[in-house]
């Protein structure tokens, strides 16, 4: 019971975190359309920034997310009006094709340079904290700050899109993009800060993921499509009910681990959601 109770603790919080990356996913499909290839390998680079920069100056963990996530933005931002938004005049299908090789090129282009600057081996902020004893169950200091960094994450995100005036245009271009231009909302401006905010949510992800989990410059596409997972089960723009399919996507592949094999772990959980999809059609949450 002991093992089985740590098992879901640590898909509770594997869960949360893919949750997270889905988040910032599912605002940039919602807004801009577009499937980002490359979301979940900008998870891998900032984890593996992230332990370089605890290993060489010791900064604190949330020094760390402070800094990467202005300088995500920034990137995020740039490569919108440079690489994609130059593809917004081309017809549907060239568009979506342009879009799908462009950031799948940035990929295979980001887990390289990563790899060759900082090798390809894998890495964690080691935190050494105390653990907590309830009863005959042990849990890490470090597992219960992912989680509550996982919580305020979550609150902060879902009360910028239900009470600011960035959510009510991000809602408001994913419900009807021409009726809110007509409104004032400035479409491509919109779409180009829809794409920071939604890359540099990754940032903070990539800091909480690294303190628990290994990464390497390689494992982003994986994360992408456990991302894309999520957000069709969850819904577009749903947190509640992206949280709800991560949470299941973390808890099935730990228990999948537990009672067969780890390697079957990801096969397994993503054929659990197609299963759920096949009960609810229309996913755990409606659209928002």
């Amino acid at each position: 019971m002991e093992v089985l109770l740590q098992v879901l603790i640590g898909g509770v919080l594997l869960g949360g975190l893919y949750a997270l990356v889905a988040f910032g996913l599912s605002l940039i499909y919602g807004v801009v359309r577009i499937l980002n290839f490359a979301h979940g390998t900008l998870l891998a680079v900032c984890g593996v920034a992230a332990s370089l920069a605890f290993s060489a100056w010791q900064m604190h963990p949330a020094l760390i997310a402070a800094l990467l996530a202005p300088l995500l933005f920034a990137f995020a931002w740039a490569y919108y009006h440079l690489l994609l938004r130059p593809l917004a005049s081309r017809n549907h299908f060239e568009g979506t094709v342009g879009t799908v090789l462009v950031t799948v090129g940035t990929l295979m282009i980001l887990s390289d340079l990563t790899a060759k600057a900082a090798g390809a081996t894998q890495r964690n902020i080691p935190l050494r904290l105390p653990a907590l004893e309830f009863g005959e169950i042990v849990v890490s200091s470090t597992q219960m700050l992912i989680l509550g960094g996982i919580v305020v994450l979550t609150i902060v995100m879902h009360l910028l899109l239900k009470h600011t005036w960035f959510g009510r245009a991000v809602r408001a271009v994913t419900q009807d993009a021409v009726g809110a231009q007509i409104c004032g909302v400035r479409s491509v401006h919109m779409k180009a800060l829809t794409f920071a905010f939604g890359s540099a949510t990754v940032a903070v992800a990539a800091v909480l993921y690294v303190l628990s989990f290994p990464v390497d410059p390689y494992m982003g596409f994986g994360l992408t499509v456990k991302a894309f997972t999520i957000i069709v089960v969850g819904g577009i723009g749903n947190l509640p009910g992206a949280l709800l399919a991560g949470v299941f996507l973390g808890v099935a592949e730990g228990l999948t681990g537990l009672y067969w094999k780890p390697e079957w772990a990801p096969a397994l959980s993503v054929i659990a959601m197609l299963l759920i999809l096949v009960a609810w059609p229309k996913g755990l949450g409606r659209t928002a």
